[in-house]
């Protein structure tokens, strides 16, 4: 199953496809811990990603289905690039038609092999952060091997409810290693 996916760069095409996602998410606050604003026009949007790409500060990841047409199914964002420490944080989404159907560990296992396989990038350690509520990401990133590095109190607000953010990492040894078990 996943040989009919495949991992592609951003491109400026993907631009109305990731902001339908984004414009039409219902509850973002439970996709974030960073402040949720308004949802922006789509210019404004379109700038946003085109600079942050055009300037490594984030690198765009989509899943599309290898047979046509190659629409974008999720992304996942590399992003904080530490060069000094060779270390990076990830976030990854999927729009609600496309969760609960396998996508995510697709996604999150192309991503894996792509980015630690990167001699550009050079990265040691990849990290995440989500929500004690967010069981299918904690199961995910668990699922690949993931550590949880800490816990930040009470960290997350959703819905009024307060909730831990639980850190995770990945270093590249333990990915190479959880690939030859």
């Amino acid at each position: 199953m996943i040989d009919d996916y495949q991992l592609v760069t951003f491109e400026i095409k993907h631009i109305p496809v990731l902001y339908s996602w984004y414009a039409g998410e219902k509850e973002p606050e439970c996709y974030t811990c960073r402040p949720v604003s308004p949802v922006m026009p789509l210019t404004k949007y379109k700038s946003h990603v085109l600079e942050a790409v055009k300037n490594h500060e984030q690198y765009v990841y989509l899943l599309i289905k290898k047979t046509r047409p190659a629409e974008p199914l999720g992304k996942i964002v590399l992003f904080d690039m530490n060069k000094r420490n060779h270390s990076a944080e990830f976030g990854y989404y999927l729009p609600e038609v496309n969760r609960n159907r396998g996508l995510g560990s697709i996604l999150t296992g192309l991503f894996l092999e792509t980015v630690f396989s990167d001699e550009a990038l050079d990265l040691n350690k990849i990290y995440a952060t989500t929500s004690s509520i967010n069981i299918p990401s904690i199961s995910l990133l668990e699922k690949y091997r993931f550590q949880m590095d800490g816990r930040m109190r009470e960290h997350y607000w959703i819905n009024d409810e307060k909730y831990d953010q639980l850190i995770y990492s990945l270093t590249a040894d333990e990915f190479l290693r959880g690939k030859q078990n």
